[in-house]
């Protein structure tokens, strides 16, 4: 059994700190591509391009047709400067690797090298998708799942690191594993008017706060109660001057929510809501839902073969198994439309929050991490 070295570290550390000072935002990771295609082919790899973006690309690992296994790694970053005090910082002005992508990325490419490096330890083959834009609207992962790259695929996991957990544990949630997203535009329109008449237009701000404080209660009714979901507004424009009503007010916000199913009956009910609202209220709303990030929901099957792995192997007392999902949202789920996935948390040593300018994930991670991973990986395709 081949074993990681330091040597092998020392590459990938150095792989994951040039990927956190090169960030590029979402379907614009055109450097990092080329820097990706070019440690893929210094261990006689091929990075193949996708066909619905310019970005990124996948890689086939080992010999033979089955069993194949997938590992999905993002590669974009975030909008976001840096604090400067950072030891490694970006160098990309307003862009930052504020969520660990970078890491999901070095573990791409760390099971790129070692399977390349350790042939025999593959029993089968092994696709590793470099999948760009998971942090936009729209996503990547919306429009790759389409491609005909998962056919002969068996499964397909991907992970996170997470400052909740200790450096090295394994995290995983039974079912449902993140929330869904879906963006919520919303357009008021009416006529306009002066303030000291308000009941001769339609004061749309008196009418948007009506709106936001009795939608939630509306989707509450239409559900098992037993369902939950979480809708915040965080944008709102409207108005110019403190005695105009406007003519236009823009209302935007986030529905999230565990079920799929649940999701349906919600959007429905936020197309009924709105266009009853506009009758009542003689005012016009234009609707729109640019995108519906599913929930992540992992397949019961992988997650009983890495809870077994675990709890047989030397990694027992690094599970933790999950009580409640997570309520951030990754387009992975669109993965697990076409074939069975697993989504799980890895636990690092850092600070500040993630999606923050202070945001720090430690390398150390990198070595238990992928020994992880390659232990897991061999174990489902030896199993297989």
């Amino acid at each position: 059994m081949s074993t990681i070295t330091k040597i092998f570290i020392d590459e990938i550390t150095s792989i994951r700190q040039w990927l956190h000072q090169h960030p590029e935002l979402s379907f614009k990771e055109f450097e990092t591509t080329e820097f990706i295609r070019e440690k893929l082919a210094s261990w006689n790899l091929r990075l193949e391009p996708f066909h619905s973006v310019r970005t990124g690309g996948y890689v086939d690992i080992g010999k033979g047709e089955r069993p194949v296994l997938g590992f999905r790694a993002d590669i974009d970053a975030l909008p976001i400067d840096e604090n400067v005090n950072h030891v490694i910082i970006s160098l990309n002005n307003g862009i930052m690797h504020a969520c660990g992508h970078d890491f999901h990325t070095a573990f791409g490419l760390g099971l790129a090298k070692y399977f390349a490096d350790n042939p025999d330890d593959l029993n089968g083959r092994l696709r590793i998708f470099f999948q760009p834009a998971e942090e936009s609207i729209p996503d990547g992962a919306s429009t790759i799942h389409k491609e005909n790259l998962f056919d002969d695929l068996t499964g397909i996991f991907a992970v996170h690191v997470d400052l909740r957990y200790q450096t090295g544990q394994i995290a995983v949630k039974e079912g449902t594993a993140c929330a869904s997203s879906t963006l919520i535009k919303l357009k008021f329109n009416g006529p306009g008017g002066h303030t000291s008449r308000p009941h001769d237009t339609v004061d749309l701000i008196r009418i948007s706060s009506l709106y936001i404080s009795q939608i939630t209660g509306y989707l509450k009714s239409i559900i098992d109660s037993r369902e939950d979901f979480v809708l915040v507004f965080g944008e709102i424009h409207g108005g110019h001057s403190h005695n105009i009503i406007p003519s236009q007010l823009i209302l935007q916000g986030t529905l999230r929510n565990f079920d799929n199913e649940v999701l349906e009956v919600l959007l429905k009910g936020f197309k009924q809501f709105t266009s009853d609202f506009a009758k009542i209220y003689g005012c016009q709303i234009q609707l729109e839902i640019p995108n519906s990030t599913p929930a992540i929901i992992n397949d019961p099957h992988m997650v009983t073969g890495l809870i077994d792995f675990c709890n047989n192997s030397k990694y027992a007392d690094r599970l933790v198994v999950m009580q409640k999902p997570s309520m951030g949202a990754d387009d992975f789920a669109y993965y697990g439309r076409v074939l069975p996935s697993l989504y799980f948390q890895i636990g690092v040593d850092g600070r500040g929050n993630s999606h923050s300018s202070d945001f720090i994930v430690q390398d150390t991670v990198l070595k238990p991490g992928l020994e992880f991973l390659i232990s897991y990986i061999k174990h489902f395709l030896n199993k297989q």
